[in-house]
C-alpha cells in the first residue's frame, strides 16, 4: 500500500522521522484552530495562494519558484505543461491545518506536493535560506508529477499510467537538485558508511530515501555527467522503466550502479575512520537507543550545577521532557509529557528549546500549545509550571540570562523570525532585531545564547553585514 501511496503525496523531512508523512497517525486530529481568508497572486507558471498577512511571503514564492523552474527545466530537458497550484502558510502551526492533504503534519515535515490536483503546500518557518529550499524541492516533485503522470490523478487513471518511481528516486532527485550537495548529507553518509548500515539502493527508504538518495545523483552527476540526469529522466518516460532508463543511459541497471555507488562511499569516507578517535574514546555514553528500543534521544541541556540533563526522548513512544543524572545516566524523573495535551502537542525536537534557570531549579521549554508557541517554566522538583503566551506563531531556542531575570528566544511572526527577549519581572516582551532577516540558523541547532555576563546576545543570523539597523526587501 505504501508504494502505491507514494505517487500521491510527496513531502520533504528536515530530519529523520519516526512517522511517515504518507501515512495516517493513530490518535492525532487535524484541529482547526484558525478560520483562514485565502488570496492568491500569479506568475507565469504558479498561482500562489496565501492566507491573512502572507502576501509577502507568496511574493517571495512566486520569485525562488520562477528562478527554480528554469534550473529544474534545464537540468531535466522538460518544459511545464501544467500551471502550479503553491499555497503558503505563515507558520508551521497554520501549515497543519491544511485540509489539501488529511495526514497530521508533524515537526520536520517541511512541505508536501499531492498528486490529485498537482499542489504544493509550504510552511514558512523563519529561515528564507530554509524556505528557499523547501520550495524548490517541493517544485522538483510537481515537475516530476507533470512529466511522468500529467499532473493529476484523472491523467493516471485516463492513460492507465503504472510506472512506479521509487522513493529514493523522487526524494533524492528533489534534494539534489534543490542542494545539490551539502554538508548535512555528508554528515549522514559519512556515518551511515563507516558505522556499516547504509543500505543499497533500492533499500534506501525512509530518511535515507532522501540523503542517500541525493548521494546517488551527486555521484551520477559527477561520474558520468550531469546532463545524464536529464537524459536518464527522458528515457525512463520513454520505455516506462526505471531499471531500463539507467541501463540505456549510463550502462548499468539499478542493481549495478548500487554496487559502484556504495564501492565509492567507502574510498570516500573510510579514510576517516584512521583520522578520527571513536567517541567511545574520550566520552561516556550517557544513552543507549538500541537497548532503550526507541529512535530519539536529543536537545539536551546540562544544569548549571553539572550533575543532571533534561533532554528530549521518545522511549515511551510518544516524545518527552526526561531528567537524567549526568554521573550514571540514570533516569531521574519524568518532567513533561508530550504529544497527549493541548498544552504540549510538539516539544520542537529540532529546534532545542530546553535551558536551565540559573538557581538549576527549573527549565524553560517551548512548545507547540494549540493554534501557536508557547514557553513554559517547569519547576523540575514538583512540576510546577507556567505557561506564558506570547501570541507568536512559533518559539525556538530558548535561553535564559545568566541573571535569571529575563529569556530570550526566536520568534516567528508574519514574515520574520526575531530575537525576543522575556522579562520575567516586568512581564514585558521585547523584539531586539524586527527585520526580515532570517534571526534563526539554516541547520537544526540552538541559534542564540546569552554572554556570560548576561549583556550581549550571541545570534545565528542572516543579515550578513547589516546591522538591526538595516532592512532588506527579501530576506537572505
Amino acid at each position: 500500500m505504501r508504494a502505491k501511496l507514494v505517487l500521491f503525496v510527496s513531502a520533504i523531512f528536515l530530519v529523520p522521522s519516526v512517522a511517515c508523512a504518507q501515512n495516517a497517525i493513530f490518535g492525532k486530529n487535524k484541529i482547526q484552530y484558525k478560520k483562514f481568508d485565502y488570496s492568491y497572486i500569479q506568475s507565469e507558471h504558479f498561482d500562489v495562494y496565501f492566507t491573512q498577512g502572507g502576501q509577502y511571503l507568496a511574493e517571495f514564492t512566486a520569485e525562488v519558484a520562477e528562478s527554480s523552474l528554469i534550473s529544474i527545466n534545464k537540468r531535466f530537458r522538460y518544459q511545464l505543461t501544467n500551471r502550479i497550484p503553491i499555497i503558503v502558510y505563515n507558520s508551521h502551526n497554520d501549515f497543519q491545518q491544511n485540509n489539501v492533504v488529511q495526514q497530521y503534519l508533524e515537526e520536520g515535515v517541511g512541505g508536501v506536493t499531492e498528486l490529485f490536483k498537482n499542489r504544493i503546500v509550504v510552511p514558512f518557518e523563519g529561515s528564507y535560506r530554509q524556505f528557499r529550499h523547501v520550495i524548490h524541492h517541493e517544485l522538483v516533485h510537481a515537475v516530476i508529477n507533470d512529466m511522468f503522470y500529467g499532473g493529476s490523478i484523472q491523467s493516471i487513471i485516463t492513460n492507465n499510467i503504472q510506472l512506479q518511481l521509487p522513493l529514493w528516486f523522487n526524494e533524492g532527485l528533489a534534494e539534489y537538485e534543490a542542494l545539490s550537495w551539502d554538508s548535512n548529507s555528508d554528515m549522514f553518509l559519512r556515518d551511515a558508511t563507516i558505522s556499516g548500515y547504509l543500505p543499497p539502493i533500492n533499500n534506501l527508504s525512509g530518511y535515507f530515501a532522501y540523503r542517500g538518495g541525493q548521494s546517488v545523483w551527486w555521484y551520477i552527476a559527477n561520474k558520468y555527467g550531469d546532463q545524464k540526469i536529464g537524459e536518464i529522466l527522458n528515457r525512463i518516460r520513454g520505455t516506462k522503466s526505471v531499471d531500463q532508463g539507467f541501463k540505456g543511459t549510463i550502462g548499468l541497471s539499478v542493481e549495478e550502479l548500487s554496487e559502484r555507488w556504495q564501492k565509492e562511499q567507502k574510498v570516500l569516507y573510510w579514510p576517516d575512520i584512521a583520522k578520527r578517535e571513536d567517541p567511545s574514546v574520550f566520552a561516556r555514553r550517557m544513552t543507549n537507543h538500541t537497548k532503550a528500543g526507541n529512535f530519539y534521544n536529543s536537545s539536551p541541556a546540562l544544569s548549571p550545577q553539572g550533575d543532571r540533563i533534561a533532554f528530549i526522548s521518545d522511549r515511551d513512544d510518544y516524545f518527552d521532557v526526561f531528567l537524567m543524572s549526568a554521573l550514571d545516566g540514570k533516569i531521574l524523573s519524568k518532567i513533561v509529557q508530550g504529544q497527549r495535551t493541548r498544552d504540549f502537542e510538539e516539544l520542537h525536537l529540532l529546534t532545542p528549546g530546553i535551558n536551565w534557570a540559573p538557581d538549576g531549579k527549573r527549565i524553560a521549554i517551548s512548545a507547540k500549545s494549540g493554534e501557536q508557541d508557547a514557553i513554559f517554566v517547569i519547576d523540575v522538583e514538583n512540576g510546577d509550571r507556567e505557561k506564558l503566551e506570547l501570541g507568536l506563531d512559533g518559539i525556538f531556542s530558548v535561553d535564559w540570562s545568566p541573571q535569571g531575570d529575563k529569556i530570550a528566544f526566536v520568534g516567528l511572526k508574519g514574515y520574520q523570525s526575531d530575537v525576543y527577549v522575556f522579562d520575567l519581572r516586568t512581564r514585558t516582551l521585547k523584539n531586539l532585531t524586527d527585520d526580515v532577516f532570517s534571526d534563526i540558523g539554516p541547520f537544526f541547532g540552538k541559534d542564540l545564547v546569552w554572554s556570560p555576563e548576561g549583556k550581549l546576545l550571541y545570534v545565528v543570523s542572516g543579515r550578513g553585514g547589516f546591522g538591526v539597523d538595516h532592512q532588506k526587501k527579501r530576506g537572505s
